[in-house]
């Protein structure tokens, strides 16, 4: 596993969030900070700002709890190898801290009542653990509910564009409490979890997949924005390609996020620019592109009366990016639609718990219903059958007193001389186990007459045929 993946895993494991140390106490960084991000606007602001900043002097008893957490987590075997750079990166989570600001902004004759400030400090892992702290976000909550979740970002060597978003953020887990009813731009866990979402590949493959297979067009919010000026002010933010933070050809640095249950939308924008010029580029982005969101026409998609805040509107019409309306239905109608269909199915068979056993076994067996069964001794029976070619002939059984032609292996009774097949004599070996010596001619015996063919022994005494035939008999 590499090390980039180890780092991502450890700090995911560790479930830091920033926003439990902030506190209202500002150290002067902060307050600097918070005087430039708020000097644009100075004179729409109207009321008393509300300033937080990172602190881990007040919380310092939650900081030390955290840390011990993480050298246990920090001692399994798997970090051995980065064990010393993800030590590098403990120790720069108090610099994250105190870098990390927020400024609640009420204004008048804007698009938000108030608008929220953040910084939004960063430690990476780059061959070395960096601390990065020029990444600042301006966002708020319109009056104005755009139905769908939007992005804007860029992709290399391509003109950057607003895209759609289709499905839930990666939100790592957050949930929205539904009874919750202070401003979703005040919950800066929330707000977090939307701006780390920016980084995810979910959101950078919803831009990548509108650019490539739908050419940028076909969503009609989407479409509107691009053709509107408001391109020319987004393309003065520098996003995390810009910036050379990522890696990867796609940032997204901008999102537009529904809240049916406020009728609202949050709008957010990220800038990570080095220079002073951000605060400006950076507000007057969310400035242009609110604004921008209100008069986008046909906004035919009407939030829910119901329901925790989501990415998209549920219950209603939903559309693709190509502009056509899906329909689509709550839980509650959908249990409706099925108990109406099961009130209308017809009288069907039904069976008890021992009727379906019974099934159970018989199909068990792995015997079809009906199937004809043999034992063991009727398919013995059958084999023999079929040796004897169907006949039921009974197989011949010689007597025990009988023997057998030692020549071809005919049945003897007692008392024959020789076979009456072959004429082998009883009682001599088969001719082919008996071997003649060739014999020689002597010159001193004299060649005798030469016998008829038929062998003297061969020749059966009428005595013996008579005792043949009454044997016979």
């Amino acid at each position: 596993m590499s090390e980039a993946k180890l780092f991502e895993i450890f700090r995911n494991s560790l479930n830091f969030e920033v926003s439990e140390y902030l506190v209202e106490e500002l150290t002067e960084l902060q307050k600097d900070i918070i005087n430039d991000a708020t000097f644009i606007l100075k004179d729409n602001i109207v009321g008393e700002l509300k300033s937080f900043g990172g602190s881990v002097k007040k919380n310092e008893e939650k900081f030390k709890e955290f840390m011990k957490q993480a050298e246990t987590e920090l001692e399994k075997e798997k970090y051995k190898e980065i064990k010393k750079k993800l030590k590098d990166y403990l120790k720069k989570l108090s610099e994250l801290i105190i870098k990390t600001c927020v400024a609640i902004i009420p204004v008048k004759e804007m698009p938000w009542v108030d608008v929220v400030f953040q910084t939004i400090p960063r430690i990476i892992y780059d061959d070395k653990v960096q601390l990065l702290d020029s990444s600042i976000a301006y966002y708020g909550e319109i009056k104005c509910f755009i139905g769908r979740t939007t992005i804007y970002g860029k992709i290399k060597d391509q003109e950057p564009l607003f895209a759609p978003f289709t499905g839930n953020l990666d939100l790592k887990g957050y949930k929205l409490d539904a009874t919750n009813k202070e401003p979703k731009s005040h919950l800066f866990p929330y707000v977090s979890a939307i701006i780390d979402s920016l980084d995810s590949a979910i959101t950078k493959n919803q831009l990548a997949k509108y650019h490539e297979e739908f050419e940028s067009h076909g969503d009609p919010i989407c479409d509107f924005l691009n053709e509107s000026d408001i391109v020319n002010s987004m393309k003065n933010v520098i996003t995390a390609l810009d910036s050379g933070r990522i890696q990867s050809d796609i940032a997204v640095c901008s999102i537009a996020v529904p809240l049916p249950s406020d009728k609202k939308s949050l709008v957010l924008i990220t800038d990570e620019n080095q220079e002073d010029s951000r605060y400006g580029n950076c507000f007057e982005a969310i400035l242009k592109l609110s604004a921008s969101y209100c008069q986008v026409p046909s906004q035919s998609q009407q939030p829910p009366t119901q329901g925790a805040p989501v990415s998209a509107p549920t219950g209603g019409g939903i559309r693709t990016p190509g502009g056509q309306e899906l329909k689509s239905w709550t839980a509650e109608e959908l249990a409706s639609e099925a108990q109406k269909r099961l009130a209308t199915q017809p009288n069907l068979p039904t069976w008890k718990e021992e009727d379906l056993t019974k099934f159970a076994e018989e199909r068990g067996s792995g015997i079809p219903e009906g199937m004809e069964v043999w034992k063991e001794e009727d398919l013995q029976d059958l084999a023999e059958k079929r040796r004897r070619g169907g006949l039921n002939i009974p197989e011949w059984q010689p007597d025990q007193d009988m023997g057998e032609c030692a020549s071809c292996g005919y049945g003897l009774r007692p008392g024959w001389a020789k076979c009456p097949v072959c004429d082998t004599p009883v009682g001599e070996k088969a001719s082919g186990d008996v071997k003649e010596e060739p014999k020689e001619a002597s010159e001193d015996v004299k060649e005798e007459p030469k016998e008829s063919s038929e062998d003297p022994q061969d020749k059966v005494s009428e005595q013996e045929v008579d005792s043949k035939e009454e044997t016979d008999s």
